[in-house]
Protein backbone atom coordinates (compact mmCIF):
# COMPACT_ATOMS: atom_id res chain seq x y z
CA UNK A 1 0.00 0.00 0.00
CA UNK A 2 1.63 3.55 -0.55
CA UNK A 3 2.51 5.69 2.05
CA UNK A 4 1.72 9.06 2.91
CA UNK A 5 2.90 11.97 4.92
CA UNK A 6 6.36 9.50 5.74
CA UNK A 7 8.00 12.59 6.76
CA UNK A 8 6.56 16.24 7.04
CA UNK A 9 8.39 17.58 3.94
CA UNK A 10 5.78 14.86 1.99
CA UNK A 11 2.58 16.88 2.51
CA UNK A 12 3.15 20.76 1.71
CA UNK A 13 0.04 22.82 1.96
CA UNK A 14 -0.07 26.50 0.41
CA UNK A 15 -2.85 28.23 1.28
CA UNK A 16 -3.95 30.10 -1.36
CA UNK A 17 -5.88 33.66 0.43
CA UNK A 18 -8.50 35.71 -0.72
CA UNK A 19 -7.33 38.35 2.41
CA UNK A 20 -6.85 42.07 1.29
CA UNK A 21 -3.68 43.38 2.39
CA UNK A 22 -3.59 47.22 3.59
CA UNK A 23 -1.04 49.34 5.60
CA UNK A 24 -3.30 50.11 7.98
CA UNK A 25 -5.97 48.37 9.86
CA UNK A 26 -7.14 46.77 13.19
CA UNK A 27 -6.12 43.47 12.56
CA UNK A 28 -2.85 42.24 11.82
CA UNK A 29 -2.00 39.48 9.27
CA UNK A 30 0.68 37.00 9.14
CA UNK A 31 1.67 34.18 7.07
CA UNK A 32 1.82 31.18 9.86
CA UNK A 33 4.24 28.34 8.99
CA UNK A 34 3.60 24.98 10.89
CA UNK A 35 5.30 21.70 10.42
CA UNK A 36 3.80 18.98 12.59
CA UNK A 37 1.97 20.89 14.71
CA UNK A 38 -1.81 21.38 14.62
CA UNK A 39 -3.52 24.73 13.39
CA UNK A 40 -6.25 25.54 17.04
CA UNK A 41 -3.08 23.95 19.07
CA UNK A 42 -0.47 27.03 17.55
CA UNK A 43 -3.78 29.43 17.54
CA UNK A 44 -3.88 28.53 21.53
CA UNK A 45 -0.59 29.19 22.01
CA UNK A 46 -0.47 32.13 20.04
CA UNK A 47 -3.22 33.65 21.97
CA UNK A 48 -1.30 32.76 25.52
CA UNK A 49 1.72 34.36 24.65
CA UNK A 50 -0.11 37.41 23.13
CA UNK A 51 -2.37 37.63 26.25
CA UNK A 52 -5.58 37.94 24.40
CA UNK A 53 -8.29 35.71 23.43
CA UNK A 54 -8.09 33.04 21.40
CA UNK A 55 -11.46 34.12 19.35
CA UNK A 56 -9.16 37.28 18.62
CA UNK A 57 -7.13 35.01 16.50
CA UNK A 58 -8.87 34.58 13.29
CA UNK A 59 -7.93 31.89 10.13
CA UNK A 60 -9.59 30.29 7.10
CA UNK A 61 -9.02 26.77 7.97
CA UNK A 62 -7.53 23.97 9.57
CA UNK A 63 -4.24 22.47 7.83
CA UNK A 64 -3.41 19.03 8.33
CA UNK A 65 -0.98 18.46 11.46
CA UNK A 66 1.90 15.97 9.71
CA UNK A 67 3.21 18.20 6.83
CA UNK A 68 4.41 22.05 6.32
CA UNK A 69 1.56 24.09 5.75
CA UNK A 70 0.90 27.60 5.30
CA UNK A 71 -1.55 29.96 6.44
CA UNK A 72 -2.97 33.47 6.65
CA UNK A 73 -3.99 34.70 10.45
CA UNK A 74 -5.65 37.85 11.89
CA UNK A 75 -4.77 39.14 15.02
CA UNK A 76 -6.76 41.79 17.28
CA UNK A 77 -5.64 43.62 20.16
CA UNK A 78 -1.78 43.55 20.48
CA UNK A 79 1.19 45.06 18.65
CA UNK A 80 3.18 44.09 15.95
CA UNK A 81 6.50 43.82 17.62
CA UNK A 82 4.71 41.23 20.53
CA UNK A 83 3.77 39.30 17.80
CA UNK A 84 7.16 38.99 16.13
CA UNK A 85 8.88 37.97 19.67
CA UNK A 86 6.49 34.86 19.86
CA UNK A 87 7.96 31.69 20.45
CA UNK A 88 6.98 28.80 19.08
CA UNK A 89 8.21 24.87 18.44
CA UNK A 90 8.22 24.23 14.75
CA UNK A 91 6.21 27.68 13.84
CA UNK A 92 6.87 30.95 12.47
CA UNK A 93 5.19 33.82 11.53
CA UNK A 94 5.97 36.04 9.28
CA UNK A 95 4.02 40.04 9.04
CA UNK A 96 2.15 40.46 6.09
CA UNK A 97 0.09 44.06 6.98
CA UNK A 98 -2.93 44.98 8.40
CA UNK A 99 -6.46 45.50 7.22
CA UNK A 100 -10.20 46.33 8.79
CA UNK A 101 -11.27 42.80 8.43
CA UNK A 102 -11.34 39.59 10.81
CA UNK A 103 -10.27 36.34 9.20
CA UNK A 104 -12.79 33.99 9.78
CA UNK A 105 -13.39 29.81 8.47
CA UNK A 106 -13.81 29.62 4.44
CA UNK A 107 -12.05 33.16 4.19
CA UNK A 108 -9.99 31.60 1.15
CA UNK A 109 -10.17 30.44 -2.23
CA UNK A 110 -8.85 26.94 -1.84
CA UNK A 111 -5.11 25.39 -0.89
CA UNK A 112 -2.27 24.17 -3.45
CA UNK A 113 -0.58 20.66 -2.48
CA UNK A 114 2.87 19.19 -3.39
CA UNK A 115 2.94 15.64 -2.40
CA UNK A 116 5.16 12.82 -2.22
CA UNK A 117 3.38 8.88 -2.99
CA UNK A 118 5.82 7.25 -1.21
CA UNK A 119 6.17 3.19 -1.16
CA UNK A 120 5.03 2.40 -4.81
CA UNK A 121 5.43 -0.74 -6.61
CA UNK A 122 2.58 -2.55 -8.70
CA UNK A 123 0.27 0.58 -9.40
CA UNK A 124 -0.95 2.68 -12.09
CA UNK A 125 -2.17 6.44 -11.81
CA UNK A 126 -4.73 8.09 -13.48
CA UNK A 127 -5.26 11.71 -14.32
CA UNK A 128 -8.65 12.91 -13.17
CA UNK A 129 -10.33 16.57 -14.14
CA UNK A 130 -12.94 16.09 -11.12
CA UNK A 131 -13.08 14.77 -7.54
CA UNK A 132 -15.79 13.42 -6.08
CA UNK A 133 -15.73 15.63 -2.55
CA UNK A 134 -15.73 13.35 -0.01
CA UNK A 135 -14.07 14.46 3.79
CA UNK A 136 -11.48 12.49 4.69
CA UNK A 137 -9.74 11.42 7.75
CA UNK A 138 -8.69 14.65 8.80
CA UNK A 139 -11.88 15.80 9.54
CA UNK A 140 -12.67 12.65 11.81
CA UNK A 141 -9.27 11.78 13.77
CA UNK A 142 -10.23 8.78 16.06
CA UNK A 143 -13.43 10.18 18.52
CA UNK A 144 -14.45 13.22 16.52
CA UNK A 145 -17.88 11.80 14.80
CA UNK A 146 -19.01 9.77 18.41
CA UNK A 147 -18.42 13.39 20.33
CA UNK A 148 -20.23 14.90 17.41
CA UNK A 149 -23.25 12.40 17.78
CA UNK A 150 -23.58 12.42 21.55
CA UNK A 151 -23.66 16.22 21.15
CA UNK A 152 -26.47 16.14 18.71
CA UNK A 153 -28.76 13.74 20.65
CA UNK A 154 -27.81 15.83 24.24
CA UNK A 155 -25.64 13.13 25.43
CA UNK A 156 -23.39 15.93 26.94
CA UNK A 157 -22.33 13.48 29.93
CA UNK A 158 -21.23 11.21 27.62
CA UNK A 159 -19.33 13.57 24.71
CA UNK A 160 -17.31 15.24 27.69
CA UNK A 161 -16.32 11.88 28.82
CA UNK A 162 -14.99 10.94 25.55
CA UNK A 163 -13.23 14.28 24.59
CA UNK A 164 -11.54 14.23 28.17
CA UNK A 165 -10.11 17.89 28.26
CA UNK A 166 -8.35 19.36 31.27
CA UNK A 167 -10.76 22.18 30.68
CA UNK A 168 -13.61 20.76 31.05
CA UNK A 169 -12.03 17.63 33.62
CA UNK A 170 -11.13 20.78 35.91
CA UNK A 171 -15.00 22.13 35.16
CA UNK A 172 -16.44 18.93 36.77
CA UNK A 173 -14.10 18.76 39.86
CA UNK A 174 -16.26 20.94 41.41
CA UNK A 175 -19.55 21.18 39.85
CA UNK A 176 -19.94 16.89 39.21
CA UNK A 177 -23.11 16.64 37.41
CA UNK A 178 -22.83 20.06 34.95
CA UNK A 179 -22.19 18.82 31.97
CA UNK A 180 -23.03 21.76 30.08
CA UNK A 181 -21.14 23.30 31.93
CA UNK A 182 -18.35 22.03 31.24
CA UNK A 183 -18.41 21.85 27.57
CA UNK A 184 -19.03 26.08 27.84
CA UNK A 185 -15.59 25.71 29.27
CA UNK A 186 -14.23 24.95 25.91
CA UNK A 187 -14.41 27.22 22.61
CA UNK A 188 -16.98 27.24 20.73
CA UNK A 189 -15.00 26.48 17.34
CA UNK A 190 -13.80 23.51 18.60
CA UNK A 191 -17.34 22.31 19.34
CA UNK A 192 -18.63 23.07 16.40
CA UNK A 193 -15.87 20.86 14.85
CA UNK A 194 -17.54 17.86 16.49
CA UNK A 195 -20.57 18.62 15.17
CA UNK A 196 -19.42 19.23 11.93
CA UNK A 197 -18.09 15.93 11.55
CA UNK A 198 -20.92 14.45 12.39
CA UNK A 199 -22.65 16.12 9.52
CA UNK A 200 -19.38 15.16 7.51
CA UNK A 201 -19.47 11.60 8.06
CA UNK A 202 -23.50 11.64 6.94
CA UNK A 203 -22.84 13.57 4.26
CA UNK A 204 -20.16 10.91 2.62
CA UNK A 205 -22.73 7.94 3.63
CA UNK A 206 -25.33 9.50 1.74
CA UNK A 207 -23.24 10.75 -1.39
CA UNK A 208 -21.19 6.99 -1.50
CA UNK A 209 -24.59 5.34 -1.50
CA UNK A 210 -25.91 7.39 -3.71
CA UNK A 211 -23.20 7.03 -5.85
CA UNK A 212 -23.09 3.12 -5.69
CA UNK A 213 -26.69 3.57 -7.38
CA UNK A 214 -27.06 6.30 -9.71
CA UNK A 215 -23.03 6.39 -11.40
CA UNK A 216 -20.38 4.12 -13.25
CA UNK A 217 -18.68 2.60 -10.48
CA UNK A 218 -14.81 2.75 -10.86
CA UNK A 219 -13.90 1.55 -7.55
CA UNK A 220 -14.88 1.38 -3.46
CA UNK A 221 -11.81 2.53 -1.28
CA UNK A 222 -12.19 1.58 2.34
CA UNK A 223 -11.80 4.15 5.05
CA UNK A 224 -12.49 3.83 9.30
CA UNK A 225 -16.11 4.95 8.92
CA UNK A 226 -17.07 2.83 6.11
CA UNK A 227 -16.42 2.70 1.98
CA UNK A 228 -16.14 5.47 -0.33
CA UNK A 229 -17.37 4.95 -3.66
CA UNK A 230 -15.10 6.46 -6.61
CA UNK A 231 -17.28 6.79 -10.21
CA UNK A 232 -16.21 7.08 -14.10
CA UNK A 233 -18.40 9.48 -14.97
CA UNK A 234 -18.48 12.05 -12.80
CA UNK A 235 -19.41 14.89 -15.77
CA UNK A 236 -23.26 13.73 -15.35
CA UNK A 237 -23.10 15.06 -11.73
CA UNK A 238 -21.06 18.45 -12.37
CA UNK A 239 -24.59 20.28 -10.76
CA UNK A 240 -25.17 18.14 -8.56
CA UNK A 241 -25.43 19.44 -4.51
CA UNK A 242 -26.00 17.11 -1.43
CA UNK A 243 -26.56 18.75 1.82
CA UNK A 244 -24.76 18.38 5.15
CA UNK A 245 -27.77 17.30 7.43
CA UNK A 246 -28.80 20.28 9.70
CA UNK A 247 -32.38 21.56 11.21
CA UNK A 248 -33.55 23.28 7.97
CA UNK A 249 -32.60 20.24 5.68
CA UNK A 250 -36.22 18.75 5.24
CA UNK A 251 -37.21 21.91 3.68
CA UNK A 252 -35.07 21.74 0.72
CA UNK A 253 -36.25 21.83 -2.34
CA UNK A 254 -34.80 19.15 -4.70
CA UNK A 255 -34.78 18.97 -8.24
CA UNK A 256 -37.74 17.20 -9.44
CA UNK A 257 -35.83 13.50 -10.06
CA UNK A 258 -34.95 13.83 -6.31
CA UNK A 259 -38.21 14.63 -4.80
CA UNK A 260 -39.84 11.49 -4.27
CA UNK A 261 -38.91 8.70 -1.88
CA UNK A 262 -38.60 5.48 -4.74
CA UNK A 263 -35.37 3.47 -4.27
CA UNK A 264 -32.41 5.28 -5.07
CA UNK A 265 -33.49 8.67 -4.87
CA UNK A 266 -31.67 11.30 -3.01
CA UNK A 267 -34.73 11.60 -0.42
CA UNK A 268 -34.88 7.96 0.16
CA UNK A 269 -31.00 7.48 0.72
CA UNK A 270 -31.23 10.16 3.31
CA UNK A 271 -34.35 9.42 5.10
CA UNK A 272 -32.14 5.86 5.32
CA UNK A 273 -29.07 7.42 6.28
CA UNK A 274 -31.10 9.19 9.16
CA UNK A 275 -33.10 6.10 10.19
CA UNK A 276 -29.76 3.92 10.66
CA UNK A 277 -28.37 6.72 12.95
CA UNK A 278 -32.13 7.21 14.85
CA UNK A 279 -31.87 10.87 13.87
CA UNK A 280 -34.37 13.55 13.05
CA UNK A 281 -33.60 16.83 11.74
CA UNK A 282 -34.59 18.83 14.72
CA UNK A 283 -32.18 17.50 16.65
CA UNK A 284 -30.13 19.30 15.11
CA UNK A 285 -31.38 22.17 17.12
CA UNK A 286 -29.03 21.87 20.82
CA UNK A 287 -30.95 24.16 23.04
CA UNK A 288 -29.34 23.52 25.60
CA UNK A 289 -25.46 25.50 23.66
CA UNK A 290 -27.64 27.64 20.88
CA UNK A 291 -24.32 28.49 18.91
CA UNK A 292 -23.90 25.23 18.09
CA UNK A 293 -27.27 24.31 16.25
CA UNK A 294 -26.58 23.62 12.81
CA UNK A 295 -29.31 24.89 9.82
CA UNK A 296 -27.11 22.56 7.25
CA UNK A 297 -25.81 24.06 3.87
CA UNK A 298 -25.36 22.01 0.44
CA UNK A 299 -21.92 21.00 -0.83
CA UNK A 300 -21.00 20.03 -4.07
CA UNK A 301 -20.85 16.40 -4.50
CA UNK A 302 -17.88 17.06 -7.57
CA UNK A 303 -15.30 19.30 -7.54
CA UNK A 304 -12.63 20.46 -10.08
CA UNK A 305 -8.83 19.13 -10.03
CA UNK A 306 -6.59 22.06 -10.94
CA UNK A 307 -3.06 21.86 -12.33
CA UNK A 308 -2.66 18.34 -11.60
CA UNK A 309 1.08 17.25 -12.47
CA UNK A 310 2.41 13.81 -11.86
CA UNK A 311 5.71 13.69 -11.45
CA UNK A 312 8.28 11.04 -12.50
CA UNK A 313 9.06 8.25 -10.83
CA UNK A 314 11.65 7.85 -8.85
CA UNK A 315 13.57 5.65 -6.27
CA UNK A 316 12.30 5.55 -3.15
CA UNK A 317 15.08 6.37 -0.64
CA UNK A 318 12.81 5.81 2.69
CA UNK A 319 11.72 2.82 1.44
CA UNK A 320 13.78 -0.08 -0.16
CA UNK A 321 13.54 -1.47 -3.21
CA UNK A 322 10.04 0.56 -3.61
CA UNK A 323 8.92 3.88 -6.30
CA UNK A 324 8.10 7.26 -5.07
CA UNK A 325 6.25 9.98 -7.21
CA UNK A 326 5.02 13.66 -6.73
CA UNK A 327 2.12 14.79 -7.36
CA UNK A 328 1.07 18.84 -7.62
CA UNK A 329 -2.55 20.06 -7.65
CA UNK A 330 -4.60 22.98 -6.83
CA UNK A 331 -8.15 22.29 -4.91
CA UNK A 332 -11.32 24.77 -3.87
CA UNK A 333 -11.44 25.42 -0.34
CA UNK A 334 -13.27 22.71 2.03
CA UNK A 335 -11.80 19.53 0.23
CA UNK A 336 -9.27 17.15 0.77
CA UNK A 337 -6.46 16.47 -1.18
CA UNK A 338 -5.95 13.20 0.06
CA UNK A 339 -8.80 11.82 -1.72
CA UNK A 340 -7.15 13.01 -4.67
CA UNK A 341 -4.89 10.18 -4.10
CA UNK A 342 -7.26 7.66 -3.18
CA UNK A 343 -8.90 8.67 -6.45
CA UNK A 344 -5.96 8.90 -8.92
CA UNK A 345 -3.92 5.92 -7.32
CA UNK A 346 -4.34 2.34 -8.59
CA UNK A 347 -3.00 -0.91 -6.90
Amino acid sequence: MYILKQQPEDFIVKEISNVRIEKNGNYLYFRLKKRLRNTLDVIKEIAKQSNIKEKNVGFAGNKDKHALTEQVISILGVGKEKVKKIQIDNVELEFLGSGNKPISLGDLEGNHFEIVIRNLEDYSLDKTNYLENYFDEQRFSVHNVDVGRHLVKKEFKEAVKLMDDSRANKHLEKHKNDSIGALKKLPLRLLRMYVNAYQSYLWNETVSRYLTIKGGVLKEVEYSLGKLTFISDPEKFLDLTIPLIGFSSEEIDFKDDFKDDSEGSLRKIITEVMEMESLDYTDFIIKQIPELSQEGMMRPVFIAVKDLKLGKEERDDLNLGMKKIKVEFSLPKGSYATMVIRRVVDY
